[in-house]
């Protein structure tokens, strides 16, 4: 099996992150190396979708889902964002999404508070607002577009790594951006799972925040050197897994120090069939990315959700919780070796 060196593993984020720095309206697709705005559709009423990190190989899942979802309702679809987790970065593409007319935005906000004052601000110009994939909970955002609950996710995480384990040992957690909310409701959830389910298995080291996939696999080799009888890891957002993954791989632990995390299918792909991941949890991308869109037709449209939301092309019903404007899409999916060629994100 084709096996691939750190600097390999680098080089690929580097090239990923220079892809997509720019906001426009015009050129190429994100991803593509030149532009990190997906050009709209002529026509149509314009949507946006401004995401984490562009480049990495979620977010080009969310966007094939929601330029589907666009197609089929009329809307012209652009999507963009930061090279790297940069939220002053996000901020500023938010921002100029406003100035360019757009008529709904949505976004994954890196930082729950810092986009608060951005959102306010389109909303009392009558743009319509979202946000998906993370929320603003105190922003005046109209809904939350959420993959799934943040207590299923966590719980699937904590029971994938105690399975990996036998249920006893020390694991570790590597996170993302610390102020993230989505993220820390994720953890907040695995170590309720934690003491709930699993007595003969504790957290050490904490959780290590990260923004990128080398201080991911830096966090991962320092909590594996701290704990030699560390028995897995998980690792939080996308852009963790690469690192965590690569980390138990350079130490020669694959199989040892058992892994998972939320990354897709497609980032994980390669450490799940050479051992080094045991599994991956998520939830269909694709399908997160036309909820989003949809989301956003329905309020241009003036219409209100449902409890309960059966909409064309969806594998479950979309549930709508009121006090909280949230839209789930449905349970979390655990992808492994044998699964993961099924998903092309």
């Amino acid at each position: 099996m084709r096996r691939y060196g750190l600097a390999t593993v680098l080089a690929a984020a580097v090239v990923l992150a220079t892809s997509c720095s720019t906001v426009g309206t015009t050129g190429p697709s994100a991803g593509s190396g030149t532009d990190a705005a997906s050009a709209p559709a002529a026509g149509g009423t314009k949507v946006a979708f401004v995401s984490q990190v562009e480049g990495i190989p979620y977010f080009a899942g969310f966007k094939t889902g929601a330029e589907a979802e666009a197609a089929k309702l009329g809307l012209s679809y652009t999507q963009a964002g930061p090279a790297t987790a940069d939220s002053a970065e996000q901020l500023r593409i938010f921002n100029s999404l406003v100035q360019q007319g757009f008529s709904a935005i949505s976004i994954s906000p890196l930082d729950p508070t810092s986009m608060n004052s951005a959102i306010a601000d389109a909303r009392s110009k009558g743009i319509v607002v979202i946000t998906a994939d993370a929320d603003a909970p105190a922003s005046e955002r109209q809904a939350f577009v959420q993959q799934a609950t943040d207590v299923a996710l966590g719980k699937a995480a904590m029971d994938e790594i105690a399975k990996a384990a036998g249920g006893k040992g020390t694991y570790g957690i590597v996170s993302g951006a610390p102020d993230t909310d989505t993220f820390n409701k994720w953890i907040a959830a695995i170590e309720a799972q934690n003491t709930a389910a699993y007595p003969d298995m504790q957290l050490v080291g904490g959780v290590r925040y990260t923004t990128t996939t080398a201080q991911a696999l830096t966090e991962a080799q320092n909590l594996m050197t701290a704990n030699p009888d560390l028995k897995g890891l998980i690792a939080i957002p996308s852009t963790a897994v690469p690192g965590v993954a690569q980390a138990v791989k350079n130490a020669g632990k694959s199989g040892t120090v058992a892994v998972t995390g939320f990354g897709s299918p497609q980032t994980a792909a390669t450490f799940l069939k050479d051992g080094s991941m045991t599994s991956t949890v998520l939830w269909d991308v694709p399908q997160l990315g036309a909820l989003t869109v949809w989301a956003m037709k329905q309020l241009l449209d003036g219409k209100s959700f449902q409890p309960t939301n059966t909409i064309d092309g969806f594998d479950h019903p979309v549930e709508y919780t009121a006090d909280t404007k949230t839209l789930v899409l449905g349970p979390p999916t655990v992808f492994t070796k044998d699964t993961v060629d099924n998903y092309s994100y």
